[in-house]
């Protein structure tokens, strides 16, 4: 879920404003905003009869699966540069929990993979290329972030900031 509120983020930077991009924009997954030729892939695939297949990173894309015009739209956290979705979406876990440490939605949405050991990941990995012990904690990074979510708001009592009753 965390690349939804990444997402969200892209398209509320001006430039996505003015040029009216919705978060969809994007994704690599559907969309306008993903590369026609490889279709968000960032390779194709060419298959070989005898041989095995070879995969070739798209040439109009360079492998960042996204049209030029939204790689333009770029988002700054803190002092750094300023980062395009195929940027972040070649970051670590760990790498955008540092770049994301003032947006508290996305951080809900990264520290369960970090609480399973998965901060070394990328965030565009394909889930295909994991292994089956990767697979299994992120599915376990997922029940810990549902389990997160339904768990209820306490509110802070008096006793709670000043250690006793008081009136």
């Amino acid at each position: 879920g965390a690349l939804d509120v990444i997402r969200e983020l892209f398209a509320a930077a001006p430039e996505s404003l003015v040029r009216r991009y919705a978060p969809g924009t994007f994704s690599f997954n559907s969309g306008t905003g993903r590369c026609p030729t490889c279709g968000g892939n960032g390779f194709e695939h060419i298959e070989m009869q005898f041989l095995s297949d070879v995969y070739l990173r798209c040439p109009d894309c360079d492998g960042k699966r996204f049209r030029p015009e939204i790689l333009e739209v770029r988002i700054r956290r803190h002092e750094g540069k300023a980062l395009s979705i195929a940027d972040v979406l070649e970051m670590t876990v760990s790498d955008a929990v540092m770049f994301f440490a003032d947006d508290p939605d996305v951080l809900d949405r990264l520290e369960p993979l970090a609480a399973v050991g998965l901060d070394y990941l990328r965030l565009g990995q394909p889930v295909p290329t994991l292994s089956g012990g990767e697979a299994q904690r992120l599915k376990l990074a997922g029940h810990l972030a549902e389990a997160a979510q339904k768990k209820p708001v306490r509110k802070a009592s008096v006793v709670d900031k000043f250690g006793d009753k008081a009136g």
